[in-house]
């Protein structure tokens, strides 16, 4: 299930960028990409991708972002960013970094070599 969350830190090379009223910006963004209302209240909506085959058969997802709180995606796709009301709104996204995959991934390796090590010190200690 996608999250709201309040607003933490940004990173200091963050790009903001600024949706006039009336305007829309549409951005592909990949799974776990964070989007942050930095200034005004933004209107985010999207289709679940796993269903795109589908076409406009598939529902619309809308999520209303107030000031300082951050929506992580929870699938790759096309969101398109609007304001809430009839002022303009900054916002950052921020791409989820890779580097994140790969200590999650060390760890579990690291786990699984120890298990395995485990199991086969307990059954040479049984034979």
């Amino acid at each position: 299930m996608p999250i709201t969350q309040p607003r933490t830190g940004l990173p200091h090379d963050a790009t903001t960028s600024r949706v006039a009223t009336g305007q829309m910006a549409v951005h592909d963004l990949r799974a776990r990409t964070s989007i942050v209302a930095v200034e005004g209240n933004l209107q985010l909506a999207f289709r679940d991708h796993s269903l795109a085959w589908l076409g406009d058969a598939v529902p619309v997802t809308s999520v209303t972002l107030h000031e300082g709180e951050r929506y992580v995606t929870p699938q790759r796709g096309i969101v398109s960013i609007s304001t809430v009301q009839a002022q303009s709104a900054a916002f950052v996204v921020e791409p989820w970094h890779a580097e994140h995959e790969w200590h999650r991934f060390i760890f579990i390796s690291q786990a699984v070599r120890k298990l395995t090590s485990l199991v086969k010190t307990r059954l040479q200690r049984a034979t």
